[in-house]
């Protein structure tokens, strides 16, 4: 992983400040962990070698605006066999936006990856996991396969799933790794999915060994497959910090 640069962190620091008045509280601090580093290529072909080595797969979601820069590690996921799944452009709140900005961010998005890449993303996992009624329909235009993601809108041409809840940020804030990766493997015995993960907060909490144990035996799939055949689908946002260009 490298290190970002200082107008990352100070984008970031502002960013955190939605979060406090003042004193950092304790159950926000694995958000720091983005402004410190981000994923690099190493980084995602450790991700999925540890998948590949478990007969396992995942959706890996990017945002568009990364494509670029990144499409050395999109294709190399796409080439070990992961779903490449889209996360927006920017990291939009979709819950806020109307059709056209919807629109306009999943086109502009999705074009940016198709550009860099000639991947197209199937799926679409939304920011925040919230759409509006515009969004809805926004995401039906686009001809996405699924959505993760929830509204109180239906959706009438594309398989909406939730994950699972609390996921890995939520649980790690109040239990070691060993517990919260017990936690989710009960639910993924009980046929609970798909799950959610961010590796680099896992990182953070040094929760790699208990991540690689949960691998191990749940044997997940993406989501894509889930739905076509069955298992348990994952995500892993290894998204990069939050910043202005």
């Amino acid at each position: 992983m490298r290190d970002v640069a200082p107008p990352v962190l100070r984008e970031f620091e502002t960013w955190l400040s939605l979060f406090t008045d003042g004193e950092f509280p304790d159950r926000h601090r694995w958000k720091a962990w983005f402004c410190i580093a981000e994923y690099e290529l190493g980084d995602f072909e450790r991700v999925s070698a540890l998948l590949q080595e478990n007969d396992a797969t995942g959706s890996f979601a990017f945002l568009g605006r990364d494509a670029e820069e990144q499409a050395d590690i999109i294709e190399t996921l796409d080439a070990d066999g992961h779903e490449i799944t889209f996360h927006s452009h920017r990291h939009h709140a979709y819950a806020d936006l109307s059709y056209e900005s919807a629109h306009d961010a999943i086109t502009t998005g999705l074009a940016a990856i198709e550009d860099a890449t000639g991947i197209t993303p199937n799926g679409f996992f939304v920011p925040f996991r919230r759409l509006s009624n515009g969004a809805v329909q926004a995401v039906e235009d686009a001809g996405f396969d699924w959505v993760l993601g929830r509204t109180d809108h239906n959706m009438e041409t594309v398989e909406l799933v939730e994950p699972v809840e609390p996921f890995d940020t939520r649980l790690l804030e109040n239990r070691s790794p060993a517990e919260a990766m017990n936690r989710l493997q009960e639910k993924a015995d009980a046929g609970e999915a798909p799950f959610l993960f961010h590796p680099p907060v896992l990182e953070y909490h040094d929760g790699w060994s208990a991540f690689e144990e949960w691998i191990a035996a749940i044997e997940p799939v993406s989501v894509g497959e889930q739905l076509d055949r069955g298992g348990t689908g994952i995500v892993l946002d290894c998204v990069r910090p939050v910043r202005v260009e």
